[in-house]
């Protein structure tokens, strides 16, 4: 995903840890200027789907508590 939300553009993504089998929803925010202000993830789940939606929804939450 790659979207605007508020001023905000918001990068996520699923990612495998091979260790654990489970998917990392990860999550990279820029300000208007290309700054990244917040990278962070979401917690890990079971389905790569899940981890997308989980860290798209952390990543709006953080934009709309600033």
């Amino acid at each position: 995903m790659n979207d605007e939300y508020k001023g905000y553009r918001i990068t996520a993504w699923p990612e495998r840890d091979d260790t654990t089998g489970l998917w990392n929803g990860r999550f990279r925010i820029l300000a208007s200027d290309g700054k990244v202000a917040y990278e962070s993830f979401a917690e890990p789940v079971d389905d790569e789907n899940k981890a997308y939606e989980a860290a798209s929804a952390k990543a709006r939450a953080w934009v709309d508590e600033q």
